[in-house]
C-alpha cells in the first residue's frame, strides 16, 4: 500500500514540476498599399475563376505618388507559401524559374514597361489565357512593378518593388481537402498546457492543404470554463480572407482575452472550407495555476514524501540506537 502511494506521489512531483518548468521558459489585404519606391497598387490581390479554354483581363491600377517620373518595368512572378506559415507568399523572383506547381506566371501574356508623370495612375491589363487541357486546381502568380533597367533575375526585395497578387481557380478535377493540422494554446511561440497566469494567452489553429486548390477557412473558436462559454472569435475573417495554398500550413493566432487567474479551460473550434461547405472540428485543453499554488502543491508533496519515507527510516534507525546502545550495558 505505502509502495504504490509513494509511486503515485512520485508521479505527482514529477508531473507538477515539468509542466512547471515548460510554463517558466519563456495578407495581404485588399485594399491599396504603398511600396518603398513610391508607388501605390490597387488592389493588391484579385480572386477569380477562369474556365480552361478562356482569357479574362485583370486591371491593375498603379500610381506615382512621388514628385518625380517613374519608368517601371511590370514583371510576372510565381509565388509560393513562406515558410514560417504567416500566410506571406514567398516570391520567385529568378525571370527563369516557374513554380514546381500552381504556376500562372506562364499562363499570364508579357506586359510592356509604363512611364509614370509625378501623381499620375495608369491602369496595366494583365491578361491570362488558361489552354484547354489546363486540370483543374489552383495557380496564383504576382504581377510586380520595379525601376526600369533593374535586373529581373536579381532578388529585389519587396521594399524596392511593388505588387498585386492574382489567385486564380481552374475548374475542372479539384480536389478541396483542407485539414486541422493542430489547434493548440501558446504563449509567444511555445505551445503549452499549463499557464502560471492569464497574460498573453493565444490560441493557435493551423490548416494544412492536401488538395490542389487555394482555400479560404472561416470559422469560430470557443473558450469555455465547464459549460460556460467566455469568449467567441472568428478566424479569418478579414476582407478577403486569407488564403491556404496547397502544399503548406498555414496559421491563424487569436488572442484569448477572457481567461481567468485560475482555473482549467477548453478551447472548441468548429470551421468550414471549399465550394461544398466542408466542416472541420477540433479541441484543446489547458490550465492556468498561479506559480505560489505550483510551488505550494510541491512543496506540499515532498512534506508528505518525507513523512511516508523518511521520517519512518529516521524513526527505524533511531530505535535501533537506542537497543544497541541498550544491550552494550
Amino acid at each position: 500500500m505505502i509502495k504504490r502511494r509513494l509511486s503515485a506521489l512520485l508521479a505527482s512531483v514529477v508531473l507538477i514540476v515539468a509542466m512547471a518548468s515548460s510554463s517558466l521558459v519563456p495578407a495581404l489585404a485588399a485594399t491599396s498599399s504603398v511600396g518603398g519606391n513610391g508607388l501605390k497598387i490597387s488592389p493588391v490581390r484579385t480572386d477569380i475563376t477562369i474556365n480552361p479554354g478562356q482569357t479574362q483581363t485583370v486591371s491593375v491600377t498603379v500610381q506615382n505618388v512621388t514628385s518625380a517620373p517613374a519608368s517601371l518595368q511590370v514583371l510576372i512572378n510565381d509565388f509560393v507559401a513562406g515558410a514560417d506559415e504567416s500566410g506571406q507568399p514567398s516570391l520567385l523572383l529568378d525571370a527563369t524559374k516557374y513554380a514546381p506547381s500552381h504556376s500562372l506566371k506562364r499562363y499570364v501574356a508579357p506586359i510592356p514597361d509604363i512611364t509614370l508623370q509625378p501623381n499620375e495612375q495608369k491602369v496595366v491589363k494583365v491578361e491570362i489565357s488558361i489552354p484547354t487541357n489546363v486540370a483543374g486546381g489552383g495557380y496564383y502568380g504576382a504581377v510586380r512593378f520595379a525601376p526600369a533597367g533593374t535586373t529581373p533575375d536579381k532578388n529585389v526585395t519587396l521594399s524596392a518593388s511593388v505588387g498585386s497578387l492574382i489567385l486564380v481557380r481552374v475548374p475542372g478535377d479539384v480536389k478541396d481537402d483542407l485539414r486541422l493540422a493542430s489547434l493548440d494554446v501558446r504563449k509567444g511561440n511555445s505551445v503549452r498546457v499549463l499557464f502560471t497566469d492569464n497574460k498573453g494567452i493565444k490560441a493557435a489553429v493551423r490548416f494544412e492543404n492536401k488538395g490542389n486548390v487555394q482555400e479560404q477557412p472561416f470559422g469560430k473558436l470557443l473558450l469555455k470554463k465547464g459549460g460556460k462559454t467566455l469568449q467567441s472569435i472568428e478566424i479569418n475573417n478579414t476582407d478577403p480572407r486569407g488564403n491556404v495554398l496547397p502544399d503548406s500550413i498555414r496559421k491563424f493566432e487569436v488572442n484569448l482575452d477572457k481567461v481567468g487567474s485560475f482555473g482549467k479551460y477548453t478551447v472548441q473550434g468548429n470551421f468550414g472550407y471549399g465550394t461544398a461547405g466542408q466542416l472541420l472540428s477540433g479541441q484543446t485543453t489547458f490550465y492556468v495555476v498561479p506559480l505560489a499554488v505550483v510551488v505550494l502543491a510541491v512543496l506540499v508533496i515532498l512534506a508528505i514524501l518525507f513523512f511516508i519515507v523518511v521520517f519512518p527510516k529516521m524513526v527505524r534507525n533511531y530505535n535501533r540506537s537506542v537497543v544497541r546502545k541498550a544491550s552494550r550495558r
